[in-house]
């Protein structure tokens, strides 16, 4: 039997003519074009997150284990309900606050939120704000109770906003307070030393509904809720409370139930009694005095030699970028104001044009009235046409018409869910005849007697109506039936029922 002898021993050397190697684990990764995908997305996703709104905050939160103050920004503050009824008007409307929503509220009706003093002098002032700052319920007048906060009278679905920039620290239903908003704003002016920076708590309690969660970056002035009657209130109203960051809870509250049962008193006794009113100012503030403050931004000095002209530089950008947005809030203003004053010349010139018709014609014929050669001429200029301009009569003609007793409003007695409903307002005199040229001296206002709608436009004066009628858009709200009140006339349409 043959021996096998190695190759070695012979000379021979084994190699395979196709080198096999192993791949390495990105020569592998690059072949598979799902495995980039994946990793793209996966970029963009966390790139989308946090440069988005709340990225950055979530990160600095889940790393640091709170929020990161330097991304809010105190640019001053608002008032946290900017429009309220004028409710002496709205009352003789028939309008009451614990049966109509804020949306139930005509538009010419709604004045911004009067300012806020200890006095409460108006009547207007006194019917808004129901309990002042550190008041009772029995009279409502400032420092004669213990009532931490102040209670603004609004109608339910009145819109509630973020007095400053902060971070939503809770919302909730808390004992009491009913559906609570709370907002922590850091670094703002400390109402004790304006030129110092604190950390402040703003709470609005008794809403209806929230639409911010804890955790979310607002802005001043952004709607956050709308008012309610949540919790333990006896009419819809907002409870708008500031606290100081050493509160021990938020909103606060001066007594706690132990402390109630152990003195023998209600709550309503207690705050009529002042019960430990002290703690109450130790731990908030007068939350209307100091957002009317509308206090300036604390500038941050740097004393260290090597930083100075760094920290003088950015104090000044600062400075000159809050001046941008002061001017340019101050611009808007002023030409809102602008327009507003010039519709209302407007529209009180065609009123006078309707209603004194006939004496602006024969006014035009009289050589009482101021024409252009009256007028200084320079040399060089040329006059086209004469003709009168305005007239020197200081008092108006007298209203020719036929005066309007009553009004019929008409429809076709049925709705359906999210349509547009038209509605006939017909001006009728003493006789119930149509009057094609009324005498108007007051607007109609619509409203519902009856369930809820909104009305475009809620309010008709005489330039609305041609030939003595005018259709109206309606929007009923929900299924239930409808019926249209046409104030001062206080008449009333036939019920309009929902149809599917």
């Amino acid at each position: 039997m043959s021996q096998l002898v190695s190759r070695r021993t012979l000379g021979f050397n084994a190699s395979p003519l196709h080198r096999q190697v192993e791949p390495h684990a990105f020569h592998y990764l690059a072949q598979r074009t799902s495995f980039w995908v994946a990793v793209l997305s996966l970029l963009a996703f966390v790139t989308g997150n946090m440069i988005g709104q709340h990225g950055w905050q979530v990160f600095w939160k889940s790393v640091l284990g709170r929020d990161n103050d330097s991304l809010i920004v105190y640019t001053g503050t608002v008032t946290p309900v900017a429009l309220v009824p004028d409710y002496v008007r709205w009352y003789r409307y028939g309008g009451n606050p614990q049966e109509h929503t804020f949306r139930e509220v005509p538009q010419d009706l709604l004045i911004p939120l009067p300012t806020y003093s200890s006095s409460l002098g108006d009547e207007t002032t006194r019917v808004i704000y129901s309990v002042s700052y550190m008041g009772s319920y029995a009279s409502g007048f400032e420092n004669s109770g213990s009532h931490p906060a102040v209670d603004i009278r609004v109608p339910t679905g009145t819109p509630v906003r973020s007095i400053a920039s902060g971070i939503v620290s809770e919302v909730k239903d808390a004992t009491g307070f009913g559906k609570t908003v709370v907002i922590r704003h850091p670094n703002v002016p400390d109402p004790s030393n304006p030129a110092r920076t604190t950390e402040l708590y703003s709470n609005y309690a008794h809403l209806s509904v929230a639409f911010v969660n804890p955790g979310d970056i607002i802005e001043k002035g952004e709607q956050i809720a709308l008012s309610g009657q949540t919790g333990d209130t006896t009419g819809p109203h907002l409870h708008f409370q500031i606290d100081r960051s050493d509160a021990p809870w938020h909103p606060y509250w001066p007594f706690t139930t132990e402390e109630l049962r152990a003195a023998g008193y209600s709550t309503t006794q207690a705050i009529d009694r002042g019960f430990h009113s002290d703690r109450g100012t130790s731990f908030t503030v007068n939350p209307l005095l100091y957002v009317q403050a509308d206090y300036a931004p604390v500038m941050t000095v740097v004393d260290e030699s090597a930083t100075v002209h760094s920290a003088a530089s950015s104090s000044v950008a600062s400075q000159t970028w809050l001046a941008r947005i002061q001017a340019r809030v101050a611009e808007r203003r002023s030409e809102r104001a602008v327009r507003l004053a010039e519709a209302v010349a407007v529209r009180l010139a065609q009123r006078q044009a309707t209603v004194g018709a006939p004496a602006a014609s024969s006014a035009s014929s009289s050589s009482q009235g101021l024409t252009t050669s009256e007028l200084p001429i320079s040399a060089g200029e040329v006059v086209q046409r004469r003709e009168v301009v305005v007239s020197r009569e200081d008092t108006l003609p007298p209203a020719s018409g036929t005066p309007v007793i009553s009004v019929s409003i008409s429809h076709d007695g049925t709705y359906s869910e999210r349509n547009w409903e038209r509605v006939r307002i017909t001006l009728l005199d003493a006789k119930n005849n149509v009057v094609t040229s009324p005498m108007l001296d007051r607007d109609i206002v619509l409203r519902a007697s009856y369930g809820s709608a909104d009305f475009q436009p809620d309010t008709l004066s005489v330039l609305d109506f041609h030939d003595g009628r005018v259709e109206v858009g309606v929007l009923p709200h929900g299924r239930r039936t409808l019926v249209i009140q046409a104030i001062p006339f206080n008449v009333q349409s036939q019920p309009m029922k929902y149809t599917k």
